[in-house]
């Protein structure tokens, strides 16, 4: 019979959904152990990014442990793993295999979760057996990661987690690769003019306002704020078709009003997706490479109030379909950017 506690639902005045109260009021002392978010999710019909909000909360309060999970990129097992992001490292080593490898925040870091034996207790035999048939399947070849998994990068961009667990970050001497990411950079046109015309106190207040809707548009669709640098935003989505949202719902808002004597604000939005480093810059996270780099001088080309992107994120198919679902027109046209090898084709986008 299963004697764990109920839970008790209140972090800063939050409450647990009821499926997932009624499920660890259930669960098995094996179930709460690594606990795979993407394999719950159908079982108690909430979406993954909720129930990741809730676990983060529960490991604020002590009843869960997170755990960083390096796989190995050579046999899959799990030969090490830290319960603090700002813990780890870019390489890591398997002794099974005797050799090391590569730490890719999206392909081989696995987040799972476990009951802390404040909440629940998790027999030691438990682990044990995890970890012995990890190893025999590991000798026979057929250990294998999980199908479905949630990565370090899913973890790291969830809004909840930065709330909580914002002041963890890598060590100063280390990075993270991730294989895939889309970074989306805006910026207001003719801001200089602004701040001379309407002064330093009135453009700061329109400043500060548009800051609102943008980050309200990266919030409302899965994406993260990575920074903000003068009046431009800089901000990170795991997939292209939600940065295209973002924009198109900053586009229409800010298309939609006027800032007293400032008029209308022209937004100059450009994306691009790719690969890129996590690291530690001014003890915040951040993200270096070509891609940045690339995404920064699609958002630097654009004239106007538009959205301009790359062609890696015109074929990626969800992508695609939401703009072809809203039959958007496109302007095509090869450009050549600062820094950046080879011609760019490019695709600008005026949201209706």
């Amino acid at each position: 019979m299963n004697t764990q506690p109920i839970i008790e639902p209140d972090t800063k005045g939050d409450e647990l959904p009821e499926e997932l109260k009624e499920w660890l009021k259930e669960a098995q002392p094996a179930q709460l152990f690594r606990i795979n978010l993407k394999k719950l999710s159908p079982l108690v019909q909430l979406p993954v990014q909720t129930l990741l909000s809730a676990f983060l909360r529960l490991t604020a309060e002590g009843k869960f442990n997170l755990s960083w999970e390096y796989h190995c990129t050579h046999c899959n097992a799990v030969p090490d793993f830290k319960h603090h992001f700002g813990e780890l490292k870019s390489e890591g080593y398997c002794a099974l295999c005797d050799l090391g490898f590569r730490n890719t925040l999206d392909r081989n870091i696995e987040v799972t979760f476990t009951a802390n034996a404040t909440f629940a207790s998790v027999p030691s035999e438990i682990v044990s057996a995890y970890r012995e048939e990890m190893m025999q399947a590991v000798k026979e070849r057929r250990y294998a990661m999980p199908d479905e998994f949630l990565s370090g990068l899913e973890c790291l961009t969830n809004e909840t987690f930065r709330e909580l667990f914002g002041d963890e970050v890598l060590s100063a001497q280390e990075s993270l690769a991730v294989e895939t990411v889309t970074f989306l950079f805006t910026d207001i046109k003719g801001s200089t003019q602004m701040y001379s015309e309407l002064g330093d106190a009135q453009s700061y207040e329109i400043v500060r306002e548009h800051f609102k809707i943008l980050f309200s548009a990266v919030e409302n669709h899965g994406g993260n704020v990575v920074k903000t640098i003068g009046d431009a935003v800089m901000a990170s989505f795991l997939r292209p078709v939600d940065a295209l949202k973002a924009a198109a719902e900053a586009h229409a808002r800010f298309a939609g009003r006027s800032w007293d004597k400032a008029g209308t604000l022209s937004i100059k939005m450009g994306l691009h997706m790719g690969s890129a480093i996590v690291v530690n810059l001014n003890d915040s996270v951040d993200y270096f490479g070509n891609t940045v780099n690339l995404a920064a001088r699609v958002q630097a080309s654009v004239d106007d109030h538009a959205v301009r992107f790359t062609r890696r994120v015109l074929d990626d198919p969800g992508a695609n379909g939401w703009l072809r679902e809203h039959r958007a027109r496109l302007r095509h046209r090869q450009m050549t950017f600062k820094g950046i090898t080879g011609s760019v084709d490019v695709y600008t986008y005026v949201p209706s």
